[in-house]
């Protein structure tokens, strides 16, 4: 019995050992690789790393700085008329009766002032009239 013992003692830690050895390994393995492919602050390896390879130059942007100052201008112009027009129909709208007489308690039609026997519950307004 103490030999058995002993047996499964030694062999969980032989195979212990051998699994860590494994894991070390493998993240030994990982650094080394992560250190080689890109650079760092420890290791910023050298100027052909950082300059593979020459870039194309593109064609200088050309405009004309007038003229875009100028279709600015006619589009704020163009928006602000659209603007003032708007506006204009909102006061013609608010100056109806409709919206300007407190009467109409925001109906429609003004409501009709009933006996006080036949006053009716308004939904519209929740007042009775």
């Amino acid at each position: 019995m103490k030999y058995l013992v002993l047996i499964l003692v030694l062999a969980g830690s032989i195979t212990l050992g051998h699994a860590q050895s494994k894991k070390d390994k493998k993240r030994q393995k990982q650094q080394v690789q992560a250190q080689k492919e890109l650079p760092s602050s420890r290791d910023p390896g050298t100027s052909d790393n950082l300059f593979r390879g020459e870039r194309k130059m593109s064609k200088p942007f050309k405009y004309n700085n007038s003229n875009l100052e100028a279709k600015a201008v006619q589009e704020f112009q163009q928006r602000m008329k659209k603007n003032a027009k708007k506006y204009s129909k909102i006061e013609r709208i608010k100056d109806k009766p409709r919206y300007s007489d407190p009467s109409y308690f925001g109906h429609k039609r003004k409501p009709k002032k009933r006996p006080v026997g036949k006053r009716k519950f308004c939904k519209e307004c929740g007042i009775i009239h």
